[in-house]
């Protein structure tokens, strides 16, 4: 059974289930999945940068609507990427005449800048985005890559729904198990780099303790 899209994957648990009272039930299943995957598992393919736009005189930004986590804030108004800094709201003070924004917070639903902007200020936000099956959108990442994942995530909802908690402590069992996997090979992939040598210190390194037989 290929599970690659969101209506494979209703469709697995419905078999896996074995339970035609519950196959109504798959997608809200797939969406508590979810729900807690994006807390629990982050990961570096679903960090995304967006394009925001602030309107004059406001410090706040509307936050996207797939936001789980955020990353970064950079200015891009003056034709480069100025990293702006981020700050725990409400510890700061926050200016009132309009300005060019140098730090930011998250306040609720939204990106809160330090100053109101003076002008039509353009942004560059790094951020979490979450998972979130659809129609519309079948696949992503975790799903291509790990469908055990999102599989087993569905299943221990289904045995809570369903009050069997014998199925849901084995489904919960794997799914711990899978997460520590993929967690433990994402932490692996950022640190894969190329090692070079630099030959000039490489040769004057083998020149300094070159040993002679004549001499020495």
């Amino acid at each position: 059974m290929t599970i690659s899209t969101y209506s494979e994957l209703q469709t697995a648990v419905q078999t896996w289930l074995d339970r035609s009272d519950l196959s109504v039930n798959a997608a809200d299943f797939i969406t508590l999945a979810e729900s807690r995957l994006n807390r629990i598992l982050p990961l570096r393919m679903t960090k995304v940068a967006a394009a925001l736009t602030a309107t004059p005189g406001s410090a706040n930004i509307v936050l996207p609507s797939d936001f789980v986590e955020p990353y970064a804030l950079f200015l891009t108004t003056f034709g480069v990427k100025t990293e702006l800094k981020p700050f725990v709201f409400g510890t700061i003070e926050q200016g009132i005449v309009n300005g060019v924004p140098s730090a930011w917070s998250i306040n609720r639903g939204a990106i809160a800048l330090d100053v109101p902007c003076n002008q039509a200020h353009t942004f560059e936000f790094v951020y979490r985005q979450s998972l979130a099956l659809s129609d519309a959108a079948p696949t992503n990442w975790l799903l291509t890559n790990h469908p055990d994942v999102y599989l087993l995530a569905s299943l221990v909802e289904a045995a809570f729904f369903a009050e069997s908690l014998d199925h849901m402590a084995l489904a919960k069992a794997r799914l711990d198990e899978a997460i520590a996997e993929v967690t433990a090979k994402e932490g692996r992939s950022p640190g894969v780099a190329t090692l070079s040598v630099d030959a000039p210190l490489v040769a004057a390194s083998l020149a300094a303790s070159a040993f002679n037989i004549n001499t020495d």
